[in-house]
């Protein structure tokens, strides 16, 4: 499977990693072996670096994958970082097609981890201000 990941509670945080040529099924490995993992719990932000993917994904495989999330995926923000147009709008697909699938409390996505990474943490940071009087 072209992708690694690693569950950082600390910063409430996974980070995902996928290369080379990715299809629906690599996606489905890599999120039932992170909620397979003792460490994973749910409304952990998700940090997806596909600078270095190439999605090979049908649009009804991308449907099957958004319906196998549904349901089971709980999470916090999700920023997503690409380095081409073609991964660009195929992110943008998956965010409408999981908008009412997946609960998430937001999903964004990059063409620079710099800027996904200010994004994550922006949000921890007001978590942990006091509401203003």
């Amino acid at each position: 499977m072209p992708s690694k990941y690693s569950i950082h509670p600390d910063q409430n945080l996974i980070r995902q990693t996928l290369w080379g040529a990715v299809t629906a099924t690599d996606l489905r490995n890599l999120a039932a072996a992170t909620w397979a993992d003792p460490t994973h719990r749910k409304k952990l932000d998700i940090l997806a670096d596909l600078r270095d993917a190439q999605l090979h994904i049908p649009y009804d495989q991308m449907v099957e994958y958004t319906q196998f999330l549904s349901g089971q995926s709980e999470i916090g923000r999700q920023a997503i970082v690409v380095s081409r147009q073609l991964e660009f709008g195929m992110a943008r697909m998956y965010e409408q097609l999981t908008e009412h699938r997946v609960l998430r409390e937001g999903l964004r996505v990059f063409f620079s981890m710099e800027e996904a990474e200010k994004w994550l943490a922006q949000d921890r940071r007001d978590a942990t201000k006091p509401p203003s009087s």
